[in-house]
């Protein structure tokens, strides 16, 4: 089958289940090619370089702006055969109003290849709102929107989602959190099928003699993307509260970079905590899985803002296959994408550092007999539910 995937940003450090997807597509033998708006090429995960990921990818304007980078590709597909590029142009442009909007789709649909995709799948209402063309430009095409959720802090709106939902011919979802999303922003209920984003269950062994609390400190762990929504000023906050009441046994990293980066490095050190805190920036999914294979207890403390909640949180299950205990929010869908054994025991409610840094004490005051066992129903939960085969 031929496949067109779209996506906001390809390479992506921050989204390792999209190098997931785009291997498995390609192990079943799918003709696959990957169009994005923007890269993030600071990390780059095993899986891109293994498979010539970057070598399927092109690149689209998202902007005026981004003229200047594809113009000349676009007008020398015009020039290649005028008449048939412009039938294309007037078919993607469709009714679309103004002279901005008409000049980004006929650039847009210029970088495009002609041949049509048996499926355009497309990552994220932000995404698939500046390729409302595709049906217009491959009407026999089947058009699927992933809808990953709200927007994150600092995006704007979306706007006209209904009509972006009315373009789609299916819409997947990850949890049904982020289906009733969906319908809530126009999707039509009978679009959607809840599908979770799986994994290569081999890409996350667990080695034999994996320990807990080794050395008696049990070793905390986040990762993800460091902006306010994730949540992890009130990890530091629990962290100081852990303190306080006297625990000295644990030390907490954190993995990965972004716009709160320094301001929380900064807040660790005003609290008091370089010495049991530390930051060791992004790292690649599988150098990722190394450490949370060395550490017992993984924190998720996002919190939910007035467009967006966190919907399946892949990172949980990361955690989960490596063999960790995960202490959660209950915002959005993370509830039913975490282990329930760990939902009993280890879930609180968002922005809330008091009851998070209970939640890390109870996981603390398990003994490594009983983490192990915790683990072992956390993980064969994630396996048996994440399984991208």
């Amino acid at each position: 089958m031929r496949v067109h995937l779209f996506i906001e940003h390809y390479p992506n450090p921050y989204k390792p289940w999209i190098d997931t997807q785009l291997v498995q597509m390609i192990k079943a033998g799918h003709d696959l090619r990957v169009f994005a708006f923007g890269a993030y090429t600071s990390t780059l995960h095993d899986e891109v370089r293994q498979y010539g990921l970057l070598d399927r990818t092109g690149y689209l304007p998202g902007t005026l702006r981004g003229l200047r980078r594809h113009g000349l590709r676009a007008l020398a597909r015009l020039a290649s055969s005028p008449a048939r590029q412009l039938r294309r142009v007037g078919r993607s442009i469709g009714a679309a109003s103004g002279a901005k909007h008409s000049l980004l789709v006929s650039a847009r649909a210029l970088c495009l290849p002609e041949e049509a995709p048996d499926v355009c799948y497309v990552h994220n209402l932000a995404t698939a709102a500046l390729l409302a063309f595709l049906k217009r430009l491959y009407p026999t095409t089947r058009v699927c929107l992933y809808f990953h959720g709200g927007e994150v802090g600092g995006q704007p709106r979306v706007g006209g989602e209904a009509h972006v939902f009315a373009a789609m011919d299916a819409v997947i979802t990850s949890t049904r959190f982020a289906a009733g999303q969906a319908v809530e922003r126009g999707c039509p209920p009978d679009k959607i099928a809840v599908v979770p984003l799986g994994f290569s269950i081999p890409a996350y062994s667990v080695r034999e003699g994996r320990s807990y609390r080794p050395d008696g400190r049990v070793r905390f762990v986040s990762v993800g993307r460091m902006s306010p929504e994730k949540g992890f000023r009130h990890a530091l906050a629990a962290v100081a509260l852990l303190r306080e009441r006297g625990r000295r046994d644990f030390t907490y990293t954190f993995v990965g970079s972004g716009v709160e980066h320094k301001a929380l490095m900064a807040q660790a050190t005003a609290l008091g905590l370089d010495d049991v805190v530390h930051f060791v920036g992004e790292k690649t999914r599988t150098d990722v899985a190394s450490i949370l294979q060395e550490s017992d207890v993984f924190v998720l403390p996002s919190i939910a803002t007035e467009l967006w909640a966190e919907t399946q949180a892949t990172v949980v299950q990361e955690a989960l296959l490596m063999g960790c205990l995960t202490v959660t929010t209950t915002a959005g869908g993370v509830p039913e994408a975490n282990a329930p054994v760990m939902n009993e025991r280890f879930s609180v409610p968002p922005a809330d550092p008091a009851a998070l840094a209970s939640a890390m004490e109870a996981a603390m005051n398990a003994d490594a007999a009983e983490m192990e066992g915790l683990a072992k129903d956390g993980r064969a939960f994630a396996v048996g539910r994440f399984d991208i085969a």
